[in-house]
């Protein structure tokens, strides 16, 4: 049997082993600091209408991720006895500890559709590719984004870092097959595409001038196929699906506007940056509403520009570093990932000095991602990978064509068939701890914290790990604790206890049990520095879940008598 025959059934056994692990690491770890407010922010979209709720983020993950809630009979409640508003912090730990059903359960049923998108996304890219260049570049493809450790990680939580990287490829990739060729299928296909990714991240918006460049390109090379005409029709169509898709998840909101005296949203809009101004002067030009969409987009450009507290090999920032993605790709990209780079790297290269052109798709597959790898680099808000995750469906795609195709195209197989096995080695080793990935050049997870910390490593997912640790090694699960996350320690079981004051000598002497801190605090990230200096001084005895560091201050017991 050929592979041609084979494809399928391969593609069926790697959804079904990535599944499996996904499904499996998800059940082993507790919320990460961002998923409490995620969910419960769907539940009030889906349940409430009230779309006030974390405004950073656009509302289409968060309530499919509701909808299994929507089943289990869960209470909403986003206001105090005293009819204050919760904070949407306390309010997603209140939802999640404090319901009618258990907080797994809720965890894991609300993690299941990004979970399932994932696997829906390795098939996609696997018939894609298969489409475009053949049976051994869509296997490989669907392989290397399948067992990519970065992408199982943010695959298995609630947030719109894996979601967007979806619809970013696949609004790129189907604009560009627009362009080979005009249809108003390939046309809705491509706006729908746009319109998803916009409506799930803001980050998206550098979706507009990477589609913009590819149409300029491909106007270059053929102008007779790109007259004026089809310029506004493709543009007009874009425009219209966005803003109806835009209108349609944003319903209720959508509603307030049209029906009651909302505030124009030129007298609420934060200017200072180039988002803020473009707003600013397209609300005043147009009057328009303050729609929560708008509204959210200048908030994340504001934050933005504001900055935010970061982590970079031993520094802190509230600022961040221009280099600081350039590091985090190079620390937590795959050893496959990294050599996917270089080879496109090298055939880029080749490519420009024998001055060749190329074709539209090696376009779309190359200018997208350099272009949001670039616009992240300005970014102020240096906190995770996860940011620039939609890099890495065109680089595996990119060099699973580029490989399949060749002249030559035997050893190009080998050399495919090669990176897929080295990633399914690198996520077997670091299974299940996806977060904690950092590859074999970086010295591995153990060292990761000299380069980054935060959700590249951190994100307070293992306080069910800590309970199993404590019972194995202290027989009970008291401990002394200092946590960065949002999981309820008491509601695991944890006697957690806090620590003394940086400077109280005596109540460190006093300390007679196991001490277990985050590194992200460890590093004094978000906390002050010395707070636990006196840890920094010792030795782990454990690292668990490789987040969650354990030193033992345990006094030695004296020998009973004779």
């Amino acid at each position: 049997m050929t592979i041609r025959h084979l494809f399928w059934p391969a593609v069926a056994a790697i959804l079904a082993i990535a599944g499996a692990l996904e499904v499996r690491s998800a059940m082993g770890e507790t919320q990460t600091w961002d998923e409490g407010i995620h969910i419960v922010a769907g539940y009030s979209y889906l349940k409430l209408g009230d779309y006030s709720w974390n405004v950073e983020h656009p509302p289409l993950v968060k309530i499919v991720s509701a909808l299994p809630l929507a089943l289990m009979g869960l209470a909403a409640q986003p206001y105090e006895a005293d009819g204050k508003r919760k904070d949407q912090v306390r309010y997603g730990i209140d939802f999640l500890y404090k319901n009618r059903r258990d907080a797994d359960s809720i965890l894991l049923a609300a993690r299941s559709a990004n979970i399932l998108l994932t696997l829906l996304f390795a098939c996609a890219v696997a018939w894609w590719t298969r489409r475009r260049y053949g049976p051994e570049a869509g296997l490989a493809a669907a392989a290397l984004c399948a067992f990519d450790p970065n992408l199982m990680a943010h695959g298995r939580y609630v947030t719109t870092d894996f979601p967007v990287t979806v619809f970013f490829f696949f609004a790129c990739v189907l604009w560009v097959e627009y362009l080979e060729k005009a249809s108003p299928r390939r046309l809705l296909a491509a706006a729908a595409a746009l319109g998803l990714a916009l409506i799930t991240k803001f980050s998206a918006v550098l979706l507009l001038p990477a589609l913009a460049i590819l149409y300029a390109a491909c106007w270059i090379r053929r102008p007779r196929e790109f007259p004026v005409r089809r310029a506004a029709l493709a543009a007009a169509t874009l425009a219209a699906t966005v803003v109806l898709m835009v209108a349609v998840v944003y319903w209720p909101e959508t509603v307030r506007c049209w029906r009651t005296n909302v505030p124009q949203l030129s007298t609420l809009v934060v200017r200072g940056n180039p988002t803020g101004e473009i707003l600013f002067y397209l609300g005043r030009k147009l009057h328009l509403p303050a729609h929560a969409y708008l509204y959210g987009l200048n908030a994340v450009a504001d934050h933005n520009a504001g900055g935010h507290s970061g982590y970079l090999l031993g520094m802190r920032s509230e600022t961040g570093w221009w280099y600081y993605f350039p590091v985090v790709f190079a620390v937590k990209s795959t050893m496959a990932a990294l050599g996917a780079a270089l080879l496109l790297l090298g055939a880029g290269l080749w490519q420009a000095w024998r001055r060749q052109w190329v074709s539209p798709m090696v376009l779309g597959l190359a200018v997208p991602p350099v272009l949001y790898f670039v616009f992240s680099m300005t970014s102020g808000i240096n906190i995770g990978m996860r940011h620039i995750l939609p890099v890495y469906p065109f680089l595996y795609v990119g060099v699973a064509g580029w490989l399949a195709t060749r002249a030559n195209r035997r050893p190009g197989v080998y050399v495919l068939a090669a990176l897929a096995a080295l990633q399914i080695g690198e996520c077997a080793r670091i299974t299940p701890d996806y977060l904690a990935f950092f590859n074999e050049l970086a010295g591995g997870p153990g060292r990761g914290p000299e380069y980054l910390v935060d959700s590249n490593i951190d994100w307070g997912q293992d306080v069910k790990k800590l309970g199993l640790w404590l019972d194995a090694h202290a027989g009970n699960r008291r401990a002394r604790v200092y946590y960065f996350g949002n999981a309820q320690m008491r509601y695991y079981k944890i006697d957690e206890m806090g620590y003394p004051g940086p400077l109280d000598q005596k109540g460190w002497d006093a300390i007679d049990e196991y001490c277990v801190a985050n590194v992200t605090p460890l590093e004094g990230v978000y906390v002050p520095l010395n707070d636990l200096a006196r840890l920094r001084l010792r030795q782990p005895v454990a690292k668990i879940g490789w987040s969650m560091y354990v030193y033992d201050l345990r006094k030695p017991k004296a020998a009973p008598a004779r």
